[in-house]
């Protein structure tokens, strides 16, 4: 096979990114775009020892479960995954990848229960980070291409409860809408990486409740006349605050090392579950409210009132979990390596009379088994670490102090069935339930009970 050929491929299953995978004189290929029995003309753009990658170049024989995606720009753009795909088949094929990973790690067939469906579809992100880039002359807001530098302008949705990328809300879509006119009106600059220069860089904005928080992220100290950005911001009749993040460095990080409130209040109050928390730029939230609920909630109920069980709350993030559980448990521990996250946990803490809660700032990996030593009660550990999984001494903590139940939140199926198997000897699986925090995407959230053997 060679780079550049052009092939016509029947589509036989489907890879762990939802991808179609079809074989071609024995060799095996994926083509990002394509569904299970189809037919597709595809062009070869990788090749390597063991398979090749192709892209669609025309759809010969369609499938059933193929749909035309409600985003213009999204062949494009390379955002989302899935839009081409009936949401039911999305269901299928994720938790057909939770399985598939957990199974062949284990050796097992395990029993994974149905994808929890999310209603909504689109509009569903609570926040967003937007790069702003001259185009033609003007400052437009898009995206760049998937695995790539090239930025895509994004294009007028049809859709009126929908922003231009249909995976946020029009209300978040009309303080976008009006800081590029402010950019194109005044004549600022916009970035430019390759040179490092240009002003604005990214526009950062989240909701929370029903207020948001907008941040600009700049290449410099400061925006000329940025009252009249703040009045016209103000003009479109929704509560938000404003910050300036500096970021002159000539990276792809986003946010900058200094963080300047120059509207609204510096914090912005959310709830959760019952919780009251308040956020900045910084802070680390899920993007779907929604599910983040229905996940927390499912954790809860798993814990239930157990006023002589202490919690460990590992990668606790800025601490609603943690506040949330300690209603119902002697004492939670959240251990988390971020300094400011740490900081506003323990305001969290206090704002919500939560006394029973101890927030430690640490490697999980290096704290956990110190703090392990010094407890005498029962334990129940929940975890909820980033895409990488767990290190293997936190796993190693977890099978010497034997806490009666273990709560895994993932948002990776490889490296959750990775750590399950380190977890194996000692736990059993009690129940696997994947939550589709991310439609119209291949990622999913999965959350998986297990008890002590």
């Amino acid at each position: 096979m060679k780079l550049g050929e052009i092939i016509e491929v029947d589509i036989e299953s489907v890879g762990m990114d939802g991808e179609g995978v079809a074989k071609c004189d024995g060799f095996v290929v994926f083509i990002k775009g394509a569904l299970i029995n189809e037919k597709i003309r595809a062009q070869v753009i990788e090749v390597k020892k063991d398979f090749a990658r192709a892209k669609v170049i025309k759809v010969l024989k369609a499938s059933d479960v193929r749909q035309d995606p409600l985003c213009p720009i999204y062949f494009r753009c390379g955002g989302c995954d899935m839009q081409h795909i009936k949401y039911e088949y999305q269901r299928e094929i994720k938790r057909a990848h939770v399985k598939n990973c957990i199974d062949r790690a284990l050796k097992i067939d395990s029993k994974v229960d149905d994808l929890y469906r999310n209603e909504r579809l689109f509009g569903y992100r609570n926040k967003e980070q937007i790069p702003i880039r001259k185009v033609n002359g003007k400052a437009c807001a898009g995206f760049y291409k998937e695995g790539t530098h090239m930025f895509i302008p994004f294009e007028k949705s049809n859709d009126p409860k929908l922003g231009d990328c249909p995976l946020h809300s029009a209300k978040m879509q009309l303080f976008i809408d009006a800081i590029v006119e402010f950019v194109n009106k005044e004549k600022i600059s916009t970035y430019d990486e390759k040179s490092n220069t240009g002003l604005i860089r990214h526009i950062v904005i989240r909701q929370i409740d029903t207020s948001y928080s907008i941040c600009l992220v700049i290449n410099g100290d400061s925006i000329k006349n940025v009252d009249k950005l703040i009045n016209k911001l103000k003009e479109i009749g929704i509560p938000f605050n404003l910050y300036l993040s500096i970021n002159k460095k000539q990276t792809n990080v986003i946010m900058g090392d200094t963080l300047t409130c120059v509207y609204g209040d510096e914090e912005v109050v959310g709830h959760a579950n019952g919780i009251v928390f308040k956020v900045n730029p910084n802070s680390f939230l899920q993007i779907n409210d929604e599910i983040r609920a229905k996940i927390y909630e499912r954790v809860c109920d798993e814990i239930g009132n157990n006023k002589d069980t202490i919690v460990l709350d590992l990668y606790s993030g800025i601490g609603i979990l943690s506040n949330i559980m300690a209603k119902n448990a002697k004492k939670v521990i959240g251990i988390e390596i971020v300094p400011e996250a740490i900081e506003d946990a323990n305001k969290l803490a206090i704002e919500n009379n939560n006394s029973n809660i101890e927030n430690i700032c640490g490697d999980v990996a290096k704290v956990l088994p110190d703090v392990i030593k010094g407890i005498k009660d029962k334990t129940i550990a929940v975890i909820d670490p980033p895409r990488k999984g767990c290190d293997a001494k936190v796993l190693e903590a977890l099978k010497t102090a034997k806490p009666k139940k273990i709560i895994y939140i993932s948002c990776n199926p490889a490296t959750l069935a990775r750590d399950l198997v380190a977890l194996n000897d000692t736990y059993n699986i009690v129940s696997i339930k994947p939550y589709d925090m991310f439609p119209q995407t291949k990622h999913v959230e999965t959350v998986v009970v297990l008890e002590i053997k």
